[in-house]
């Protein structure tokens, strides 16, 4: 999506810009109301990722644009209203800033390097009152009224941004519900139609089967004749009850950055049977994203696949469906007609149909039972114990019913003790648990004692408080847990240190800080005894402190302390005398 360049404060070229380039909605897009607003940016730029895009865990709530690699371009306000909230942090969003509009809707600026001066100088006192970097500040109604086009932030990379972008979102103000940016006339040039890369077919009984097998299908598809087909056509025949997925992505014009779609319909037998439309979502239902895909397909060979059908206990509220929510029953003798339509919120739409040959239970072939006592109730607590290791789940914890797959393995040179396995890393998990490893007479006086995960044969940090002689991990990640310890502290190292400490020249001290196993828990820098500000980047384990937010006397030497501790208590301090 390429957008023409803006001249700064000039509306009538913006509307002008508007009126040519913003492709019309869909008509599911209709009930929002018509919203002239200004553009945040004013250069050129392209959009990187879109709306309800699949991201790790959650839904993209926003739209990304690029800033062409660079830092500093001036963002404005897209309408008049008051700035309701500001937040600063070394994850997330990084430097954000919330603006609430009269009509009912608020505006979201992230990943900001700064704020204008006026509020940036308020960010800063703020900071200093708190003696924290990060804040989250809330403010009353028409305390620090904005108008439209107003400069409030410059772009940047804070938080957890992956480059220099402007993240922008409109949320409906009661709920904070994002909802898609392109329905408010966000200019916008887009006439590329999705893509469809593959379909799979899933067998959802032990009895049912595609293509003789009890295992899912995937099928990759090619474009020809003016829509998409599986490749080689090839012959599908089934059982027993099935569901279908999509592996499909977006781009927009003049860009081959990949983005998300807006819908996607499955038709059956010439009945709309299932679809998924992304208008809008609630933060607390974004973790639904992991039952929206198949989960263990992502992670076993990076295959997103969105399925065309529920699991029992998904709770997204994107779905229009049949009761037999996407499932579908395949009928011995029948040629099923199955067909995709997937669209993007310009309305561009790709195409793509087959046929599954429904075959009968074969008669010299016992149907199996697989009985519910086996499996885990995804709305029910469960809890488990194994020679005092224990798993205990709240409910809502599953998306659908699952096998229990608890064991206590031996320890293989790696971290303390035996190694307790809780189901797998393939298999999503919505709520935090608690995991229980029992601590041995050895264990209990080791210093540095924490929890770890096994993967690939190495292990990670994974927390855990010791109560009652157990080491309890509070966790949302299947896998293999064991004991460890790290007893090592963080290292710190200035950065470029001039050869007579004079930074009279430089514009900020820079640090690097870094922990080789359990993370930053957190810094504190002192300088002459007093609290200092300096901005903590964990992308590029930097603490920066710049002069001009450093608050002492220039023409002097002063001395600067700096004290840095990890997540399981180990601390570093380093002190150095300085000129400014």
């Amino acid at each position: 999506m390429l957008l023409k360049r803006i001249q700064k404060n000039t509306t009538t070229i913006i509307l002008l810009f508007i009126s040519l380039y913003t492709t019309p909605l869909t008509s599911n897009a209709q009930h929002y109301p018509s919203w002239d607003i200004h553009f945040p940016l004013s250069e050129s730029t392209y959009i990187s990722g879109s709306f309800g895009e699949l991201r790790s865990n959650h839904f993209h709530s926003g739209i990304d644009f690029t800033t062409h690699g660079k830092t500093g371009l001036e963002i404005k306000a897209i309408d008049k209203g008051y700035i309701t909230r500001i937040a600063v942090s070394p994850g997330g969003f990084g430097k954000a800033i919330y603006i609430n509009h009269p009509n009912g809707y608020t505006s979201v600026y992230a990943h900001c390097k700064s704020f204008s001066e006026n509020i940036e100088k308020l960010v800063t006192d703020l900071q200093y009152k708190k003696k924290s970097f990060a804040i989250d500040t809330s403010f009353a109604p028409n305390e620090i009224p904005v108008k439209r086009g107003q400069l409030i932030a410059y772009s940047g990379n804070s938080g957890s941004s992956g480059g220099p972008h402007l993240h922008f979102e409109i949320r409906e103000t009661k709920g904070q519900k994002p909802i898609n940016p392109y329905f408010f006339n966000v200019p916008v040039k887009d006439d590329v139609s999705p893509v469809i890369n593959a379909v799979t077919i899933y067998p959802l009984d032990v009895n049912s089967t595609i293509n003789g097998k009890n295992e899912p299908l995937y099928l990759p598809a090619t474009f020809y004749e003016g829509q998409y087909h599986l490749k080689g056509n090839p012959k599908i025949s089934a059982r027993g009850i099935i569901g279908v997925g999509i592996e499909t992505l977006d781009y927009l014009s003049d860009s081959w950055r990949k983005c998300g779609v807006y819908s996607i319909q499955l038709t059956v037998d010439n009945k709309k049977w299932f679809r998924s439309q992304i208008d809008g979502f609630y933060f607390h239902q974004t973790r639904y994203i992991n039952s929206h895909i198949d989960y263990a397909s992502k992670y076993k060979n990076r295959k997103v696949i969105q399925k065309s059908f529920l699991d029992e206990n998904n709770k997204l509220e994107i779905y229009t469906t049949t009761k037999e929510k996407g499932k579908i029953s395949i009928q011995n003798g029948k040629t099923h007609e199955l067909s995709y339509e997937v669209s993007d919120a310009a309305g561009n739409k790709s195409l793509l149909s087959f046929k599954i040959n429904g075959l009968s239970y074969p008669t010299n072939v016992p149907v199996k039972t697989d009985p519910d006592l086996i499996k885990i109730n995804p709305e029910k607590p469960y809890f488990i114990s194994i020679e005092n290791y224990k798993a205990t789940f709240p409910a809502n914890s599953f998306y659908t019913k699952i096998t229990p797959d608890f064991k206590i393995l031996p320890n293989t040179g790696k971290g303390i003790g035996s190694y307790f396995k809780v189901l797998n890393e393939k298999i999503p998990i919505h709520k935090y648990f608690e995991i229980n490893i029992p601590l041995s007479k050895e264990t209990k006086d080791l210093k540095g004692l924490t929890g770890a995960i096994i993967k690939n044969g190495r292990l990670y940090f994974a927390g855990g408080k010791i109560k009652d002689d157990n080491m309890v991990i509070r966790t949302r990640q299947g896998g293999t847990y064991c004991l460890t310890t790290d007893v090592t502290p963080p290292s710190i190292r200035f950065v470029n240190l001039p050869t007579t400490r004079n930074y009279s020249q430089r514009k900020a001290i820079k640090i690097n800080i870094k922990d080789d196993f359990s993370g930053i828990a957190s810094y504190q820098c002192k300088i002459d005894g007093a609290w200092a500000l300096f901005e903590y980047d964990p992308k590029s384990n930097s603490l920066t402190g710049y002069f001009e937010k450093l608050r002492i006397n220039k023409g002097s030497k002063h001395l600067l302390e700096v004290l840095v501790k990890d997540n399981t208590g180990n601390e570093n301090i380093i002190s150095t005398e300085f000129i400014y």
